[in-house]
């Protein structure tokens, strides 16, 4: 059976970081936009946890801007530890601006102490991975957990997207023993992220042109590890 659960065709992600402003005053931009954004599902809490080649190959290639860039993440709603449930692995891969997503479902887990790099491993011999997916994600080490709070909305005319996040944490995973109990917060950013199709590419300056900030270019997974390893900076 199968475990891929989504792929998205290639699209456009932009982002606009606000920075020391409130959640409710990017909220509010977003609601009084021209092309009629409403809000659509609840707003959850995303938790990732981010993996990386020996050597921090992905970090690199994200850092530097390379034309062909992946992120690598398990990926569940709720609270960012203790029972996990339906967690996502997902495979980010960017071709310049444009990019596809790649997810498989993974089994139930938990996050408690102690949780450590063996777990995670265990967690993929047991998942229903096509073997080429399992040769890579079992080649890779955990970096990082991070979490934060997500509110979504939609066009009118469905062609677009933003999600806005905020408060942003995130802990360092050490291959062999993790309370969680250290966070480094952003608590000063609060990042629009806009999302659409290649077909609406020609219409995008229309939804952009509204906004007080600038297009810009932020990861969180090069935020927190930049945050939790200063060395690299």
């Amino acid at each position: 059976m199968s475990t891929l659960v989504e792929n998205i065709q290639y699209r456009y992600e932009r982002k606009f970081v606000f920075e020391n402003k409130h959640p409710a005053y990017v909220e509010m931009i977003v609601k009084n936009h021209p092309s009629n954004f409403h809000e659509i599902f609840q707003q959850r809490q995303v938790n990732n946890i981010y993996f990386d080649k020996q050597g921090l190959r992905y970090y690199h290639d994200n850092f530097d801007g390379n034309t062909n860039r992946k992120k690598v993440r398990i990926r569940w709603y709720g609270n960012p530890v203790g029972q996990i449930s339906k967690p996502i692995l997902e495979f980010k891969i960017k071709k310049g601006e444009l990019g596809i997503k790649k997810s498989y479902i993974l089994p139930d887990f938990a996050i408690e102490k102690g949780f450590n790099a063996r777990q995670i491993k265990k967690l993929f011999e047991q998942a229903d991975l096509p073997d080429n997916i399992r040769e890579e994600i079992m080649g890779l080490e955990a970096q990082l957990l991070n979490s934060y709070s997500r509110r979504y909305f939609r066009s009118f005319d469905y062609n677009f997207r933003f999600t806005v996040d905020h408060k942003m944490e995130y802990f360092k995973f050490s291959q062999y023993h993790n309370l969680f109990l250290h966070k480094i917060p952003d608590y000063q950013n609060v990042i629009l992220e806009l999302k659409y199709d290649m077909k609406f590419a020609s219409e995008v300056s229309v939804i952009s042109s509204k906004l007080p900030v600038r297009l810009s270019k932020f990861s969180k997974y090069i935020s927190g590890m930049e945050k939790l390893y200063p060395q690299l900076v």
